[in-house]
C-alpha cells in the first residue's frame, strides 16, 4: 500500500474533526497533495460509515483524476472540486470539505460567513458560491451533455454537472485570483445549501481553518441572538437606551468600558 505515513496522517486529522464535531454522516471529504504531486483523498461512503476510517479508506489520484492506487472506494462526488482547487492554487497542500452546522446555516441562505472573531481575520473573505443543485441536475437529466469525469470519482454525471458546469467557473473567478494569498494564509468558502471548504498549505492548517470557520459562523449566529438580528463584524455593540421622555441615547464607549471593567 502506497503512502502509508500520509494515510495515517489523514486518519488522525479525520479522528480529530470527528471529535470536534466538524464531520457528520451528511457527507464531506478530506484530501492532501503528496510530495510527488499525486492526491490522497478520502473514499466515498466514509460519511455513511460515520467516519470510522482506516488507512485503506483512501484513494490515490493523479492530478487529472486518474487512479494511481485504489484500496477503498472511489473519490466522493466532490472530487472535481478538489482537483480544480489543487490546479488553481499551487500552494494548496490539503483540503477539507464538511457539512458542519454553523457554516451550513449561512450557506443555506447563500450568505458569506462574516469574520466576527480575530481568528477568522487570518483568511479574509469567506464567500458563498451559488448553484441551484436541483435545477442543474434536473436540466442535465432531461438534456445530458458530455462531461469529462475523472476516473477516480463516483460516476454520477448529474452531480458532476453541478461541480463542472456551475462551480468550476466560479472557482476560476472567485478563488483562483486569490492564489497569492496562500503565501500568507489559507482560504475558505461555502457552497449554497451544501457545506464548507477550507484550503491550507498543509493538513494541520486546513483543519484549523475549518475550526476557525465554524467558530466565526457560530459566534455570528450568537451575536444575532444578543442584538436582535444584527451582526457586528468588527465594532463594539452599543444598545440604545430610552430615557423617561421617550428619547433614545447610545451608551458611550467610555461608560461601557468602565461598566465592563468593574464586573
Amino acid at each position: 500500500m502506497l503512502y502509508e505515513t500520509e494515510r495515517r496522517h489523514l486518519v488522525s486529522a479525520i479522528e480529530d474533526m470527528r471529535a470536534w464535531e466538524l464531520l457528520n454522516p451528511a457527507g464531506g471529504a478530506v484530501s492532501m497533495r503528496l510530495s510527488d504531486g499525486n492526491i490522497l483523498m478520502s473514499a466515498t461512503r466514509l460519511a455513511f460509515d460515520r467516519w470510522q476510517v482506516s488507512p485503506r479508506d483512501f484513494i490515490v489520484l493523479a492530478p487529472d483524476g486518474t487512479i494511481v492506487e485504489r484500496t477503498g472506494g472511489l473519490g466522493a462526488s466532490g472530487t472535481p472540486v478538489h482537483l480544480d482547487l489543487y490546479r488553481m492554487l499551487p500552494r494548496a497542500g490539503a483540503l477539507v470539505h464538511t457539512h458542519a452546522p454553523y457554516s451550513l446555516a449561512f450557506a443555506s441562505l447563500g450568505m458569506p460567513v462574516p469574520s466576527v472573531t480575530n481568528r477568522a481575520d487570518t483568511f479574509g473573505e469567506i464567500p458563498c458560491l451559488y448553484a441551484d443543485d436541483s435545477a442543474v441536475k434536473a436540466a442535465f437529466l432531461a438534456n445530458p451533455v458530455s462531461l469529462d469525469l475523472p476516473e477516480g470519482t463516483v460516476q454520477r454525471p448529474e452531480v458532476a454537472a453541478v461541480n463542472l458546469l456551475e462551480y468550476r467557473p466560479q472557482l476560476e473567478q472567485v478563488i483562483a485570483p486569490r492564489a497569492d494569498e496562500m503565501e500568507r494564509h489559507g482560504l475558505a468558502f461555502t457552497l449554497y445549501r451544501h457545506g464548507a471548504f477550507t484550503v491550507g498549505r498543509h493538513v494541520e492548517e486546513t483543519v484549523d481553518l475549518m475550526l476557525r470557520l465554524e467558530e466565526t459562523a457560530r459566534t455570528a449566529l450568537y451575536q444575532a441572538q444578543l442584538t436582535g438580528g444584527v451582526v457586528y463584524p468588527n465594532r463594539l455593540y452599543r444598545p440604545e437606551r430610552r430615557t423617561y421622555d421617550g428619547a433614545t441615547t447610545v451608551t458611550p464607549v467610555s461608560s461601557y468600558l468602565t461598566e465592563r471593567d468593574s464586573i
